[in-house]
């Protein structure tokens, strides 16, 4: 009893860093970023954002998605995952907050989407 006991905090951290390996590059960079990139540096380091939107009091909204495809195999279904990420300026230019969602296209190798229910820019 005493070992299965000393034993679960080692899996609670194998599974904490297991969780970190599949987290992506743009979520990790996006962490780092918060509070402190501008727009500029973001865009040096994720590309052209897909869409962007003005708001009140100068602040901005950007909207990534990236597409990988899953080829699939025996135990995983052939489609496509999509990520959307929206970034949240104030009127500094300085990211202030991000989301992201994931969502996988089975079946879909050429979504016309990225995820449901995503952000549309309103006019």
């Amino acid at each position: 009893m005493r070992s299965l006991l000393q034993g679960i905090p080692v899996s609670l951290l194998l599974l904490l860093m297991g969780c970190a390996v599949f987290e992506g590059k743009e979520s990790t960079y996006l962490r780092s970023a918060q509070d402190r990139a501008t727009q500029n540096e973001v865009q040096q380091q994720l590309g052209p954002p897909v869409l962007t939107k003005a708001e009140e009091g100068g602040k901005s909204l950007w909207v990534y998605q990236i597409r990988y495809e899953q080829p699939g195999n025996r135990m995983t279904p052939v489609g496509t995952w999509c990520d959307e990420y929206v970034l949240t300026f104030d009127s500094q230019s300085i990211l202030r907050q991000w989301t992201d969602r994931s969502y996988f296209h089975g079946g879909e190798l050429m979504p016309t989407y990225c995820v449901p229910d995503r952000y549309e820019a309103k006019s």
